[in-house]
């Protein structure tokens, strides 16, 4: 009976740590090809199942837009990134002193924030739009959660400072991208004026953990073999990827944005990451909103925030001069 008892429990480990093996490598890995699983929140109970049973599939999310459609002029650039090359559109706008690098979430691409875009350019601002790896035009099929897209961050700063010096660089990212911003200003001296966080995670197992309440299961165990093996696939350690940590080395000034009724990140952890920050900063709620795209679904409010801390970086600028 025992040695049954045994096997069977061996067994089980080993069918569960496989599964959670499978689902690590589909949620950070672009799949060649099929169908994309769609949101959890989008999927049955039974589909639910599936997903848990296969893992996600994430093919390559390509661009399903681009500025022109909005009636911008644009030119389509690449520079290098981690994982190969690295595509961008950079938007010009004429008399403009400030340039807003925009980079996006995780298993979207640049084009789910022409929206972004189009605002940042109504006030007066040029826009260079990157495709992290994995996403849109560029290479590479490595999702890291904005750990290694901290890399691809640098590079495009790097770029723009090459290209366009009189600019004044401000960094967007929703979401993995806010985290890219701030892992990368933890370990690189960009040269920007301020960063714009929408929608920041506090920590990687938190995220993790989120996921799993999305789809009706219970976070323990499955959080930590999932982020156990991911790291050893990704080789880095997930549990100490926590942007709460990385705003205690943040001097930079802020803006950060987060909506009211955000289940991934709840807004109490968005206020820790913020508290964390050291430098000038300012916190915007959104109160009609989850954790998606704010300027779509509150765009007067994102406007009136987003245009009110750029002027202000102009009136730092002017004190400065």
């Amino acid at each position: 009976m025992l040695l049954t008892f045994l096997v069977a429990g061996a067994l089980l480990l080993l069918v569960v740590n496989r599964l959670a093996w499978k689902q690590a490598g589909a949620m950070v890995f672009i799949a060649a090809s099929g169908e994309r699983t769609s949101r959890i929140k989008k999927l049955s109970r039974w589909r639910k199942i599936l997903v848990l049973l296969k893992g996600i599939n994430l093919p390559r999310n390509e661009n399903e837009s681009a500025p022109g459609d909005f009636g911008l002029e644009f030119k389509v650039v690449r520079f290098p990134g981690l994982q190969g090359r690295l595509e961008g559109w950079f938007i010009p706008c004429p008399g403009a002193s400030q340039v807003v690098l925009l980079f996006h979430g995780y298993a979207r691409n640049k084009s789910t924030l022409l929206i972004e875009a189009l605002l940042f350019h109504r006030m007066g601002c040029a826009c260079l739009m990157v495709d992290f790896p994995g996403a849109g035009g560029s290479q590479g099929r490595q999702v890291t959660l904005g750990f290694y897209e901290a890399v691809d961050v640098m590079q495009a700063a790097t770029w723009t400072r090459l290209h366009h010096p009189q600019l004044r660089q401000v960094l967007f990212g929703h979401s993995m991208g806010a985290v890219a911003i701030l892992t990368a200003a933890t370990r690189y001296d960009l040269p920007v004026a301020g960063f714009i966080l929408e929608s920041p995670f506090a920590s990687l197992l938190e995220t993790v953990e989120a996921r799993f309440r999305a789809m009706g299961i219970p976070p323990f165990p499955l959080t930590h073999l999932l982020l156990f093996w991911g790291s050893l696939r990704l080789r880095l350690n997930g549990y100490t990827h926590r942007p709460i940590d990385y705003a205690k080395l943040v001097t930079m000034p802020v803006l950060q944005l987060h909506g009211s009724n955000d289940a991934r990140v709840p807004l109490a952890r968005a206020k820790a990451l913020f508290h964390n920050l050291l430098g000038s900063k300012t916190f915007v709620e959104f109160h009609q909103s989850e954790h998606e795209p704010l300027a779509a679904k509150e765009p007067l409010v994102w406007e009136r925030a987003v245009r009110g801390f750029l002027q202000s970086l102009d009136e730092k600028k002017s004190l400065a001069a």
